[in-house]
């Protein structure tokens, strides 16, 4: 990856390749970091696969308006104030589910 130096100290980085989001999703999964072996994941988890996934773009904006989604709204997941939809579990490679819920 090459990076070409603008302005005061700032870089940005040409990309060769496209992002592959649905391959860097899989990698976090299988790493064993986030979900349980069963590949069960809850909010918080699909949190913190939406700041990879936005970092992987390169800015909220840029996550956005690839995958047609409002930032307002993304904004609203990552700080716990909205929950998940299906095209935002969608735009990270993964569809919602539902499960029984154990009682503690």
């Amino acid at each position: 990856m090459r990076s070409k130096r603008i302005g005061a100290g700032k870089s940005l980085v040409s990309r060769q390749t496209p992002i592959t989001l649905k391959q860097e999703i899989a990698t976090l999964l299988e790493s064993g970091n986030v979900g349980s072996h069963l590949l069960t994941l809850d909010d918080k988890d699909i949190v913190f696969l939406l700041k990879a996934a936005i970092e992987q773009e390169g800015s909220m904006s840029a996550f956005s308006r690839r995958y047609g989604l409002q930032r307002a709204v993304l904004s609203q997941v990552i700080n716990g104030k909205r929950a998940v939809s299906s095209p935002l579990a969608k735009a990270l490679g993964l569809r919602k589910v539902y499960t029984p819920q154990r009682d503690k």
